[in-house]
């Protein structure tokens, strides 16, 4: 897998009043901690950059760059922990793990559905239920997602975990029989909905035809 590169500062100020004036600069105050360490590392990081990696890559691998003021280093980490402001919405702490590549890491792990099921072309309904897997592996193959194609499932067909297909050296730690996903019937409320939903659509033309006459009637008069 890619790892994603991200600029981060050390910083010497902790407590309440240093993280909120870093908020204020539009800093995030994070920490850098690991069984390898003596010490944990004291961050800061621009928001603006540490919203997009969690919304492109939540659970990847990380290059932190690390800045002290005198030099640049680097060390091989993944997102741990974050914190939001549940007013604001914003983010206002996290905590990077830091690994080796040696060492073996329990990840969680996307799967993402490709393809259009022949189910729900019939009309059948999709049902998403696990959209993560647990897996255990060195970090060197750490798979970016799982990708399943569902174009063959048809109205009652459903794939488990044990349908993914599994890349060398990664082992899967979520039950093998685990739903993923399925397609079922549509209810009978779906099924009243959708003709409930048909027939305003043909009144709706009915009375659109019935007024197109109606007008037409009167611009011959």
């Amino acid at each position: 897998m890619e790892k994603t590169k991200l600029k981060v500062v050390l910083r010497n100020e902790t407590g309440k009043e240093a993280n909120r004036k870093f908020r204020k600069e539009g800093m995030v105050p994070g920490v850098l901690y690991s069984p390898h360490d003596k010490s944990n590392l004291l961050l800061k990081i621009k928001r603006e950059e540490l919203t997009k990696l969690l919304t492109d890559n939540k659970r990847g691998l990380l290059n932190l760059e690390i800045d002290d003021g005198k030099k640049k280093s680097k060390r091989l980490a993944m997102v741990k922990d974050f914190q939001y402001n549940s007013l604001k919405k914003q983010l206002v702490h996290i905590d990077f793990y830091g690994v080796t590549l040696k060492e073996k890491l329990t990840m969680r792990i996307n799967v993402e559905l490709f393809g259009e099921s022949i189910g729900v072309k019939e009309g059948g309904i999709l049902e998403f239920d696990l959209r993560e897997v647990e897996v255990e592996c060195l970090p060197s193959d750490v798979p970016g997602s799982f990708k399943l194609d569902i174009s063959d499932l048809k109205i009652g067909d459903h794939l488990s975990v044990k349908d993914i297909e599994i890349p060398e050296g990664i082992k899967m730690l979520t039950e093998s029989d685990k739903l993923i996903v399925s397609v079922s019937h549509p209810t009978k409320q779906e099924v009243e909905a959708e003709e409930e939903e048909e027939a305003e659509e043909t009144q709706e033309e009915k009375e659109e035809a019935e007024k197109t006459s109606s007008e037409t009637k009167e611009d011959k008069q």
